[in-house]
């Protein structure tokens, strides 16, 4: 260990040492750290999440020393530390530990049934030695010695899915690689030969040969896409969870958050909504790898981890991500086109629904991501528009036109394929304007126009027209209620609605949005409110349908609802509700044109 200390600068060592508090042990050693004084930080944020997590107010304890006699630390902000080295090279150890509670994918977590982490958690950086080479240790917990571990980190020492040492060529590769530990479930496929794993933590009832087979067609179909992939193996790390939804992305992995229902059993042989959403989440991640972890801003060359980093252009990375999630599930043969139609009806029913499209263009909401979009309100509806969901109906609206104007000759994917060549495995990165003068290139075809709208403009974008031309209609209805917008057919909608979101508790309907302009914001109701009557009767998830169906437009109803702890009477006058519903049919399959198979 020792010759392998001298020739590697930077050596990790991470245990998980509490399971019941929740506690990872991290020791650090410097083999030649800076004279005088040498500076460690952690990172503020998380690539691929953004927004600024301070991953440094879990860290406890921490202390340095040489050769058994500690040093001097001072901290000199939230995430940056001080050691005091005298005038000597000699090799230092810096420990700590680290609360490891968030069950999520964009940090650490640690418990008796699992762990896992993210380095930019649990690693300190080097200051001035970011790009040296680093090796990682984890050692299995005393408690749990049998647990497994997986990673897509390069592995130095240990067998498969062991605990061991792992190597990265700098900092900025080391936190790239998260890790899963536990009783793990590990099924391995290849795809356009590459090996590739499912990694499950978590009780779970999994048909993993049936969910690997359906990724394989995944990965196959957008390795095609690209032409090559940035990565010689790649691990879907997923925790299984009760209720929980979420990924991000790395260099040749995602940690993936899931609920238990998402992953389709043994004994269902028909596509679900569940288990496609699951499907979904991992094309989304996967396409990643090229578009954002390879193709990204240039901003981000390098990512700057202690403050915000700013740019127009997530409508593009998540986006066209967003686009593409979905519709490669068809592409590759493992949806029929009603259900793309659907998932495809979602995502305009989120654009359209509130009026946030009208308040703010998808490049402010890519700019504003750090503060309104990963730190929404109530009011988000009214406020902000997604720059997933509009960025995802931008690129629909991107590939049906190109197939139009070039006779079906040029589609996004050429594009996102020549992109990624060009910007992405060459590190050269985008500036703001990089896909507007790229489209320029192809003959035949003129998108400027349609662009500078999408991005530029507060309004709907020519989704109903565009998917005429292909044979496909649009049908804009009423919901059943006011938490069902979606792209299912509508068979009943309903009379009247709230014109707000609720969730059912146990004592009313607590209030979480209140859209602009309908009954419930007329009337004066707010987020928060836990209405308890509607019209002298007890109002429930239960009972508010029917109470809702008995009443037209123009209605006046009593309403009572506690604001924190006062009862409150509201006059609630009933609006025609809003059509917030899009359901999506293939009416001319003559017309498809290879964009949709029928």
């Amino acid at each position: 260990m020792c010759q392998e200390k001298e020739s590697i600068l930077i050596h990790y060592d991470v245990s998980p040492i509490d399971l019941r508090g929740h506690l990872f042990e991290v020791s650090l050693t410097i083999m030649k750290p800076q004279a005088g004084h040498q500076l460690l930080w952690l990172p503020n944020w998380i690539p691929g999440s953004y927004l600024v997590r301070d991953f440094s107010k879990h860290i406890i304890g921490l202390y340095a020393e040489r050769d058994g006699h500690h040093l001097t630390v001072d901290q000199l902000s939230k995430n940056q530390w001080q050691v005091e080295t005298g005038n000597s090279e000699q090799a230092i150890t810096v420990s700590y530990q680290v609360y490891a509670f968030d069950l999520s994918v964009r940090s650490a977590y640690l418990d008796q049934q699992q762990g896992f982490f993210n380095n930019t958690s649990l690693c300190l950086a080097v200051t001035g030695q970011e790009q040296e080479p680093v090796k990682l240790s984890v050692h299995p917990p005393a408690d749990a010695p049998d647990w497994l571990l997986a990673t897509g980190m390069p592995r130095e020492s240990g067998n498969a899915h062991s605990f061991g040492t792992f190597s990265a060529e700098s900092y900025d590769a080391l936190i790239d690689y998260p890790f899963l530990m536990g009783d793990l479930t590990i099924e391995e496929f290849i795809a356009h030969g590459i090996k590739h794993s499912l990694v499950l933590s978590g009780r779970h009832y999994a048909d993993s040969s049936r969910i690997t087979s359906d990724l394989a067609k995944i990965c196959e179909h957008q390795i095609n896409l690209f032409e090559e992939a940035p990565f010689t193996s790649y691990t879907f790390l997923t925790m299984v969870v009760g209720d929980g939804f979420g990924g991000l992305e790395h260099r040749n992995s995602t940690a993936l958050l899931c609920s238990r229902k998402s992953l389709i059993s043994a004994n269902q042989t028909q596509m679900n909504d569940d288990y496609q959403l699951f499907l979904s989440l991992c094309s989304h991640e996967y396409f990643h790898s090229w578009n954002i972890k390879t193709l990204k801003p240039k901003v981000f060359l390098p990512y700057q981890l202690d403050a915000e980093s700013y740019t127009e252009q997530l409508w593009f990375y998540e986006g066209m991500t967003s686009y593409f999630d979905d519709y490669i599930l068809h592409a590759a043969g493992i949806v029929d086109s009603q259900r793309y139609l659907q998932a495809l009806g979602d995502t305009i029913s989120r654009v359209e629904r509130g009026v946030g499209q009208f308040q703010q263009t998808v490049t402010e909401s890519s700019y504003l991501a750090w503060t309104k979009f990963y730190q929404q309100n109530e009011n988000a509806p009214n406020s902000i528009v997604s720059y997933y969901a509009k960025g995802a109906l931008i690129a629909l609206c991107l590939d049906l036109t190109l197939r139009l104007q070039s006779d079906h000759k040029v589609t996004l994917a050429h594009v996102m394929r020549d992109l990624w060549h060009e910007f992405g495995k060459t590190s050269l990165g985008t500036a703001d304007d990089t896909v507007f003068e790229f489209l320029k290139r192809y003959s035949g075809v003129d998108v400027s126009e349609l662009l500078e709208q999408a991005l530029y403009a507060k309004e709907s974008l020519p989704v109903t027209e565009l998917l005429e031309n292909f044979g496909v209609a649009v049908r804009p209805k009423i919901p059943t209620d006011d938490n069902s917008s979606n792209g299912k057919a509508v068979s009943n909608s309903a009379s009247v609605t709230l014109g707000a979101r609720y969730k059912a508790t146990n004592s009313g309907l607590e209030v979480i949005s209140v859209y602009h302009d309908e009954s419930a914001y007329q009337a004066g109701i707010s987020a928060g409110d836990k209405i308890v009557a509607i019209d002298h009767l007890q109002a429930s998830d239960a009972t508010i349908s029917n109470l809702l169906s008995r009443f037209n437009p123009g209605d006046e109803v009593t309403v009572h609802a506690f604001r924190r702890d006062e009862l409150l009477t509201f006059k609630l006058i009933f609006v025609t509700p809003k059509k917030s519903s899009y359901s999506l049919s293939v009416q001319r399959p003559e017309h498809l044109n290879g964009w949709l198979s029928h």
